[in-house]
């Protein structure tokens, strides 16, 4: 896949991310270990291990909610204060292989039992943002009807595999306006509803700066939808998917 992340690993990831696993009982790590993490380090990362092992080194509390019930931060709701500035280190094992999915269904379980997590689904009206056409007689020249439908012939049209995603570019082909809106979601926090009305498949090719001051040849996603793309962002009310946290407490360490 070269330096690009496979588009069709990101699609599938947003499907992932907006219908967060419910836990399951029966699936729960056979070792597991949590510490609290003290030290001032700024950074902080989780890794799937081979098998079906977790490894998560300086990670706040909120975090491992979001990571485990795969959620965009915005989605999570009602989380003590205490969550955002207590860190941990997790090391956990299932018995047996696991999948990615049991992986997470398991981390659920574990927040269950040693942070005493209780938390409900809702659907609520949050800030957000409507991506609209900037004009209604044309798109931006980055963004074209494509000759393909890759979502229905992938497998078969190597064409389909030269898209990817890096941090600061998009390239697309003959892909659905959801995947767009997917990554326009994950770079402004925020829900997005398509209001672009473009059906069908696209080629799409996006290049933004994720700096607070963007460089001379990279802009703002604001700038660069609309620009590239002939697309803008309006602040709207947005109706999404949230998880509420009812209860939940500091770690029990070992």
């Amino acid at each position: 896949m070269g330096k690009y992340t496979s588009l069709r690993c990101i699609v599938f990831a947003a499907v992932v991310l907006f219908s967060p696993p419910m836990r399951s009982a029966q699936l729960e790590f056979d070792v597991a270990s949590i510490k609290e993490n003290t030290s001032l380090d700024a950074g902080g990362n989780l890794r799937l291990m081979p098998g079906g092992g977790l490894r998560a080194q300086h990670m706040n509390a909120r975090s491992l909610v979001t990571v485990a019930y795969q959620l965009q931060p915005y989605q999570l709701l009602g989380a003590p204060d205490w969550t955002r500035n207590t860190y941990y280190d997790v090391e956990a094992k299932p018995r047996g292989e696991a999948t990615r999915e049991q992986t997470f269904a398991m981390l659920q379980t574990l927040l269950v039992e040693r942070f005493q997590l209780a938390l409900h689904r809702e659907t609520r009206e949050i800030d957000g943002f409507a991506l609209v056409r900037a004009r209604a007689d044309r798109l931006g020249p980055n963004l074209r009807r494509s000759e393909v439908d890759c979502e229905k012939v992938f497998a078969t049209t190597p064409r389909c595999r030269q898209g990817g995603i890096t941090l600061d570019t998009m390239r697309a082909v003959g892909s659905p306006m959801w995947s767009v809106v997917q990554l326009v979601i994950s770079k402004v926090g925020a829900p997005v509803s398509d209001e672009t009305g473009l059906a069908g498949p696209y080629d799409v090719e996006l290049r933004w700066s994720d700096e607070l001051v963007p460089t001379d040849d990279r802009q703002s996603i604001y700038t660069a939808l609309q620009e590239q793309l002939g697309l803008r962002l309006e602040r709207r009310r947005v109706m999404t998917e949230v998880m509420v946290v009812d209860r939940m407490e500091r770690a029990t360490q070992n």
